[in-house]
Order: structure tokens, then C-alpha cells, then sequence
């Protein structure tokens, strides 16, 4: 049995290990030394062997996945060693994003300003709280990411109980805010630029333009947040609240800093791609170190700032080893099995080059929320259908919308796939499970979605 000595010093190894992950993997992207690469690899994989006792059978399923798919990449393939580097290069990326994402979100958990914008948005009156929460969540997202949902949850589970205790007609309040959130930010991973799907996207298809994806998204992004409230409102018409929470003032103060913030986090992001003509990606990646550092300097001063990084390098950081592992390992089957996949040989059988440009981009979204019920992450699904796309000779239509086409299943996937990052991490937060949350509580609205982005494609297609 291990002293509470080996198991900190173990602990303290991971953190360690995790750091140079993402630092390392930060170094090859500007040096863009192979060598530098391999090591971010090897610090993964021990990161990951430390951590097996840490690990829920999500991650072993998705370990035990990664082995059976590498052994078929180097039974079956004539280069396997091509296929596994590009696999192993696609998990560093992955677990760099997502733990340096981590570290931004812990230090945007302990801002006043955040703190301030959430309560906001779980004490609006029932007639714009659906806007407020859906809204409000996307936003937070680009600082927050996925973290916003652990923040905001148990807000709305103790503000229900705050204004109604042991009201009958709370399950129902809980379920109109908990599903406005969940939409919120399913739909704003198409146009946040911090999102995790159209950054890994981005890094597979050449040619993608993120500027104008985001002129796509946006629009449909706002068109599915009128579309919740009008469901919520049909559906919840006959609903008559008893409790009254006090409405909250609007934190004018707070949303000025929180924007202040975003936009330099954005401007940092621009600088370094300008800075060393990078993609967007390199972007984002650069910049969370300094954001973090900037940010905990304003929030509590030079003076308490290396006790704070020393905190979050040992807690916050080998606290996300679980969805760092499992973004890691979706994204290495996800590239493999691209790897297995005989791309034009799929391309011809499904006719995609005489297929109509927008059915095969509104088709990719359905397709892939429906073969997420086969355990299949969102994740490893992007990185899949990216990677198989990338494979083409030529791409069967703009890689633009192809980009945008993917991210849309990723959507779809999150209020629709029980296995979805997003709907696990609700329920465990807040007890409520996984089929109430997806298919109860959301199916209607994910149907609809997926049937509005036939129209949506054919418009931006021009009906080709």
C-alpha cells in the first residue's frame, strides 16, 4: 500500500508531466523541431500510465480502443509508422488544448467578474431566462469552455431551490434552464473561437477559412436559441411559477471586465498568429499562458502569484486528467482509423462526387450524431471525418463548409449522444441522468436542428 509520501510525490510527478505535455507540444509548433514532438509523446503516455488508477472505464474503454486500433494499423497497413505518428501528434494536441483550456478556466473560476455574470444569468424572470442562460452560456464558453457548465449548474439547481422550496413544479424550472444551457453551448462550439471542434477541424483540412465559418454560424447559432425559447414556450405554456427569485441588477461592471477580458484574450490570439504566421490554432494555444499569468496578476496581485500557479500546476491540472485523456485518445482512434479507412475507395461507394453539394453537407451532421450512439465520442468523430476528407485528392465541396458541416454534428452530438463530455459532466453535476438530458428533455429539439441545416446547406450552397 502507498504512503501518502509516494502518493503526492506520484501526484506531483503527473503534474509535472502534464505540464511539459503542453508546453512541449507549444515548443514544436514554434520551433517545429520533430524531436521536440516525440518528447511531448513520451511525456503523454507516462502521464497516462500514472494515471491509469485515476482513470473511469470511459478512459479504459478509450485506452483499450487506442491498442486495438494501432495493432490494426500496423497489421494492415503498408505505412503504419506514417498513420500512428499523425495519430500520436493529433493526442499531444488534443491533451495540450484541453489542459491549457484548464488552467484559463480555473483562473477564470476564481474572477469576481465571472462569479457576478453567472448569477446574473440563473436569476432572470421566466420570460427571458431561456435567452439569458443559452446566450450567456455560449459567451462564457470562449473563456470558460466546457467549465462554464460545472460553474453554472449547481447556480441554477441552488437558485431553484432558493426561490421554491420543495416546490413540485421545480423539476420543470430545472429542466427549462439546464436544457437552455446545454444548447447554448452544443451551438456555440460552431462559431466560439476557442471551441475545441473547429480548431481541430482547422488543423486537419487545409483551406478552411475561420472567418467566414464564423459568419455561418453565428446567424445559425441565434436562429436555434429562438427556436429553444419558442419550444420552451409551447411547451411549458401551461406552467404557472409560484416562487419568486428577486431579479438581479445587471452587473454592468462585471460584463465590461469579463469583455475587456475576452477581447485582450482575443488580441492575444491575433498577435501570435501574426507574430509567427501561424493558424489560429497556434493562436490559441500561445496565448493561454500569458492570459493565465495576466489574469491571476489582476485578480490577486504579483505578490500571491507564484503560490496560485504552483496550486493550479498541482490540482487544477492533474484534475482534468480524465477529459484530457479521454480528448487525447479520441482524437489518436479518430486519426487511425481515418488512417484504416481507404478514403476514395468511401468517397466513390457513397458517390459523394456526384452527390448534390448540400445534402452531403447537411447529411455529415445526422451522421454523425447517430453513430455517436455507438460509444463513438463527438471528438473522435471530428477528428475522423476531418481526417478522412483531408485524405481526398479533392475535397466533394468547400472546405469551409465541410469545416462547418462537421462542427454541426459535433452539436447535434451533445444534446443527443449519451456519451458526449458535455452530458456527462452535467450529470454528475447535477444527478439528473443521461437519458433525461439528451433524449427526454432534448430530442424534440435536436430533430428539428438536424432538419433545419437541409435548408440552411441548400442556401449556402446555392442549391448545388
Amino acid at each position: 500500500m502507498q504512503t501518502e509520501g509516494e502518493k503526492s510525490a506520484r501526484l506531483s510527478l503527473v503534474s509535472l508531466l502534464l505540464l511539459s505535455v503542453a508546453a512541449l507540444e507549444l515548443l514544436a509548433r514554434i520551433t517545429g523541431v520533430r524531436a521536440v514532438q516525440d518528447a511531448a509523446w513520451i511525456a503523454m503516455l507516462l502521464a497516462v500510465l500514472l494515471s491509469i488508477r485515476r482513470l473511469t472505464l470511459r478512459e479504459y474503454y478509450l485506452v483499450a480502443a487506442s491498442v486495438v486500433v494501432s495493432v490494426l494499423v500496423v497489421a494492415l497497413l503498408p505505412n503504419p509508422t506514417t498513420v500512428l505518428i499523425g495519430a500520436l501528434d493529433q493526442a499531444v494536441f488534443l491533451m495540450s488544448f484541453i489542459l491549457l483550456l484548464g488552467l484559463l478556466q480555473a483562473t477564470a473560476a476564481t474572477s469576481p467578474s465571472v462569479a457576478d455574470l453567472g448569477a446574473f444569468l440563473t436569476r432572470q424572470p421566466p420570460g427571458r431566462r431561456y435567452a439569458a442562460l443559452s446566450g450567456g452560456t455560449a459567451f462564457l464558453a470562449i473563456l470558460f469552455n466546457i467549465g462554464v457548465v460545472s460553474f453554472l449548474v449547481p447556480l441554477i439547481q441552488r437558485g431553484i431551490q432558493r426561490a421554491a422550496p420543495g416546490d413540485p413544479l421545480n423539476p420543470i424550472r430545472e429542466q427549462r434552464q439546464i436544457s437552455a444551457l446545454l444548447r447554448g453551448f452544443a451551438w456555440s462550439v460552431t462559431w466560439s473561437p476557442t471551441a475545441i471542434a473547429p480548431l481541430i477541424v482547422m488543423d486537419l483540412i487545409p483551406g478552411v477559412d475561420r472567418v467566414v465559418w464564423m459568419g455561418y454560424a453565428f446567424p445559425l447559432f441565434a436562429v436555434l436559441m429562438v427556436a429553444g425559447w419558442l419550444e420552451d414556450h409551447v411547451r411549458f405554456r401551461a406552467f404557472k411559477p409560484r416562487g419568486v427569485l428577486p431579479v438581479m441588477v445587471w452587473p454592468r461592471t462585471a460584463a465590461l471586465r469579463f469583455a475587456a477580458t475576452t477581447i485582450w484574450f482575443l488580441l492575444l490570439v491575433l498577435c501570435f498568429v501574426w507574430l509567427f504566421d501561424e493558424s489560429i490554432v497556434f493562436g490559441v494555444l500561445a496565448a493561454c499562458p500569458l492570459m493565465v499569468i495576466g489574469w491571476l496578476v489582476a485578480q490577486q496581485g504579483v505578490a500571491h502569484l507564484p503560490a496560485r500557479l504552483r496550486q493550479m500546476v498541482g490540482t487544477d491540472l492533474t484534475g482534468s486528467i480524465n477529459v484530457a485523456v479521454t480528448l487525447a485518445t479520441s482524437g489518436y482512434i479518430g486519426r487511425a482509423a481515418a488512417g484504416l479507412t481507404p478514403a476514395n475507395a468511401v468517397a466513390e461507394a457513397l458517390g459523394l462526387a456526384a452527390m448534390p453539394d448540400w445534402m452531403m453537407l447537411a447529411l455529415i451532421p445526422s451522421f454523425t450524431a447517430l453513430i455517436s450512439l455507438f460509444a463513438l465520442s463527438p471528438t473522435m468523430m471530428a477528428v475522423f471525418l476531418g481526417s478522412f476528407f483531408a485524405a481526398l485528392p479533392v475535397l466533394p465541396a468547400d472546405a469551409t463548409l465541410i469545416a462547418f458541416s462537421i462542427s454541426c454534428g459535433w452539436a447535434l452530438s451533445m444534446t443527443f449522444s449519451p456519451f458526449a463530455t458535455l452530458i456527462l459532466i452535467v450529470s454528475r453535476a447535477s444527478g439528473i441522468p443521461i437519458s433525461t438530458l439528451t433524449w427526454r428533455w432534448n430530442l424534440l429539439f435536436t430533430t428539428f436542428a438536424a432538419t433545419l441545416l437541409f435548408p440552411v446547406f441548400f442556401l449556402l450552397t446555392g442549391g448545388h
